[in-house]
């Protein structure tokens, strides 16, 4: 087929598209975080289902980032290949996205609005301890998946090493 057919470009198509809805909805959930982080405990519940939502949708698109990149590179006819040092990093990446996904950031979320649940209504969740610690540990798994993400944008854009 190659990389000037029309499926190729479909298909590039919606993995630059399921790379916007993934990405964006990683980056724009921190700021939910944070307004949850200095709310009422009634209000940071909503906020923390709504991220939860969000996370889970931005992962679903993620996961299918990946499909797409494979299908991408099969579809090429060579012009890019499994091997090349860019896509071997970018799925190093991506594996490592997931890890902080599901070993940092979702159980926290989940930790945090199970704690919210918990607590009296009117307490701010930063003044609460046990909310601050999980606060470091999902600010740890959000600014790793943003580092990671910046490392993925500067290979997809350099391609080192092709």
């Amino acid at each position: 087929m190659g990389l000037d057919s029309a499926i190729y470009r479909i298909v590039l198509l919606l993995h630059i598209a399921t790379a916007i809805v993934g990405f964006g909805g990683l980056v724009a959930h921190g700021a939910y975080n944070a307004k949850a982080f200095a709310s009422k405990a009634s209000e940071a519940v909503v906020l923390l289902k709504n991220t939860r939502a969000i996370t889970n949708m931005a992962h679903y698109a993620i996961y299918a980032l990946f499909a797409l990149g494979i299908i991408l590179i099969s579809l090429s006819d060579g012009a890019i290949s499994m091997g090349a040092m860019w896509i071997s990093a970018s799925f190093v990446v991506w594996f490592l996205m997931v890890g902080a996904a599901h070993g940092l950031v979702k159980p926290t979320l989940a930790k945090m609005q199970d704690r919210a649940e918990a607590m009296d209504g009117d307490t701010i969740l930063k003044d609460d301890p046990e909310i601050g610690e999980l606060a470091k540990k999902l600010a740890l798994g959000e600014g790793l998946s943003q580092l990671l993400l910046l490392v993925a944008l500067i290979l997809m854009v350099w391609q080192p090493g092709n």
